[in-house]
C-alpha cells in the first residue's frame, strides 16, 4: 500500500510539473500547440520523467539494501566472532501466557477482535470534564469494579497506611485481573507436588524460582509501588499455589530491558512474569494535563488521551515452557529485544527522526535471525500523535514494503490511551498471538517514550 501511494505521488508530481511547464511556455510565447506538441509535452515528457524518477529510486533502494562488505581482517577479528557466537547462543523464550485487561478487551483475543473491527477507540467520558465543562476524550474499561480490590488490599496491608487515589485503585483492579489469569497455568506445574512432598525441606526444591517483575507508573511513590508489587505477588502465589519462598518479586522501570535480561544463558533456567498496570482516569490527572497544555481537546489534538489497563506475559526457557504446555497455547516465542535512545525529546521535536527506532529494529532483527521481508505484522505502543505515527511509518516503506498500514499495523497506544507502561506490554501480548495466527515473525515496537525506543521480535514456535 505504501509503495503504491509513493508511486501515485511521483506520477502526480511528474505530470503536474510537465503540464505546468508546457502551458506556461505556450502562454508566455503566444504559441498555439498542435496535436504533436500536445502528445509530446503532455504525455511523453511526463512519462519519461516518471520512469526516470522510479528508476533512480529503485537503484538507490538496491544500493542501500546491499550489505556492506567488510574486510577479511575485520570479519576475522575475535570481537566480531565473539559477538556472532553470542547472538547464535541466545535461546528464545517461550511465551507461556499473555493477558490483557484494557478498554474493549478483557482478554488478548477479545481485544484483537475489537482492534480488527475498528471498535477499540477512545470515547467521550461520562465522568471526566475539562476546564470548559465538556467531556474529556478517554479510554475507560467500562466494567472495571475496584471495590473488591480496595477491600482485599486494605485487609492484606493489615493496618499499614498506603494511600491510593481513585485512578491507582482502578490500575490495581486491572492488574489483579491479569495477575490471576497469568497464574492459572502455573498451578499445573508438575514440580509443585514434588516440592510439597519433600520430607526434608532443607533439600533443594525441584520447583524453579519464579521471577515477578512489575512495571508500574513512574509517578507512583515508592511505598505505593512496593505495596502494589507485594499484592500482585500475593495474588499469583495464592492463585497458583506457588510457595512464597520460591518467588522473587521486583519493580522495574524498564519493561524492555527486563525482558532482554531474561534470555537464558549457559543453560540457566528461566520462569518469569512481566506485569504492567496504570490508569490516568481521575480529575487530578486530567487537570494536570490540561494545565500543561497536554490534554487532548478539539483545540489541542496532539495532547494525550487518558487511558487505563493492565497487561502481562509469562515467559520461560524451553524446558520450563514444555512442562507448562507452551507449545499448545497458541502463542509465539520471544526471539530478541533491542533498545535505543533518541538524542532529542520526541515531544518537542519539530522533525520526524526515526534513526534510533530504525537502529533498534535492525539490531532486533539481526539478533533474531529474521529478515525484514519476513515480518508479517507490527504491534506498537504508538498513540494518535502525529510525530509518533510518522516515526513508526518512517521505518516501513524501505524495509518492509510488504506490510499494509491498514491491516498489518496496530497501535496499542491509540486503543489504551495514555497509561504507560501498559501499551508496550499490551502490544507484546498482542504480538504473541499474531505471531502464532500468522505463522510468521512479528515486531513489537515501542516509541511512546520521549527518548527510549524498543523493538522485540516474536516468532511462531516452529520458527524457533
Amino acid at each position: 500500500m505504501l509503495s503504491w501511494f509513493r508511486t501515485l505521488i511521483a506520477a502526480g508530481a511528474s505530470f503536474g510539473a510537465a503540464w505546468a511547464g508546457a502551458v506556461w511556455y505556450w502562454r508566455a510565447n503566444n504559441v498555439a500547440p498542435g496535436s504533436g506538441d500536445l502528445a509530446l509535452y503532455l504525455l511523453v515528457v511526463p512519462t519519461v520523467l516518471l520512469l526516470s524518477a522510479l528508476g533512480i529510486a529503485k537503484l538507490r533502494e538496491r544500493m542501500n539494501a546491499a550489505p556492506a562488505t567488510p574486510s577479511a581482517n575485520a570479519a576475522a577479528t575475535p570481537a566480531a566472532a565473539a559477538q556472532a557466537a553470542d547472538v547464535a547462543a541466545v535461546a528464545p523464550l517461550a511465551i507461556v501466557a499473555a493477558a490483557v485487561h484494557v478498554p474493549h478487551g478483557a482478554s488478548v483475543h477479545a481485544w484483537r477482535d475489537a482492534l480488527a473491527e475498528g471498535n477499540a477507540r477512545p470515547a467521550l467520558d461520562d465522568e471526566l470534564i475539562d476546564d470548559y465543562g465538556y467531556p474529556v476524550m478517554a479510554a475507560r474499561i467500562a466494567d472495571l469494579d475496584d471495590e473488591p480490590v480496595r477491600e482485599a488490599v486494605t485487609a492484606w496491608l493489615a493496618g499499614r497506611t498506603v494511600p491510593f487515589d481513585d485512578a491507582q485503585w482502578r490500575a490495581l483492579a486491572a492488574g489483579q485481573a491479569v495477575a490471576t489469569e497469568l497464574a492459572a497455568p502455573l498451578a499445573d506445574h508438575p514440580a509443585l507436588a514434588q516440592h510439597a512432598a519433600r520430607v526434608d525441606t532443607r533439600e533443594p526444591s525441584p520447583l524453579p524460582q519464579l521471577q515477578l517483575h512489575f512495571a508500574l507508573p513512574a509517578d507512583w511513590t515508592p511505598p505505593q509501588r512496593d505495596a502494589a508489587a507485594g499484592w500482585f505477588a500475593h495474588v499469583v502465589a495464592h492463585t497458583a499455589g506457588w510457595p512464597a519462598e520460591r518467588i522473587a518479586a521486583a519493580v522495574t522501570d524498564d519493561a524492555a530491558a527486563t525482558l532482554a535480561r531474561l534470555f537464558p544463558a549457559d543453560g540457566q533456567g528461566v520462569l518469569a512474569a512481566l506485569l504492567a498496570c496504570g490508569s490516568q482516569l481521575d480529575t487530578a490527572t486530567v487537570d494536570h494535563l490540561a494545565a500543561g497544555g497536554k490534554l487532548f481537546t478539539a483545540r489541542q489534538q496532539q495532547g494525550r488521551i487518558p487511558g487505563e489497563g493492565a497487561a502481562a506475559l509469562l515467559v520461560a526457557d524451553a524446558a520450563q515452557g514444555a512442562l507448562l504446555g507452551a507449545a499448545d497455547n497458541g502463542l509465539g516465542v520471544l526471539r530478541a529485544v533491542a533498545s535505543g535512545q533518541r538524542e532529542q525529546d520526541a515531544d518537542t521535536a519539530r522533525r520526524t527522526d526515526a534513526q534510533a527506532l530504525q537502529a533498534a529494529c535492525t539490531q532486533a532483527l539481526e539478533r533474531a535471525h529474521v529478515t525484514p521481508d519476513q515480518v508479517a505484522f507490527i504491534a506498537a505502543d504508538t498513540d494518535h500523535r502525529t510525530g509518533r505515527v510518522m516515526e513508526l511509518m518512517a521505518v516501513l516503506p524501505e524495509r518492509m514494503p510488504q506490510l499494509d498500514a491498514t491491516t498489518d499495523i496496530v497501535s496499542a497506544g491509540s486503543a489504551c490511551g495514555a497509561c504507560a507502561p501498559v501499551p508496550f506490554v499490551a502490544a507484546l501480548a498482542l504480538a504473541a498471538v499474531e505471531a502464532h495466527e500468522r505463522a510468521a515473525p512479528v515486531l513489537c515496537v515501542g516509541n511512546l517514550d520521549p527518548y527510549r525506543r524498543d523493538v522485540a521480535v516474536i516468532a511462531p514456535p516452529a520458527a524457533a
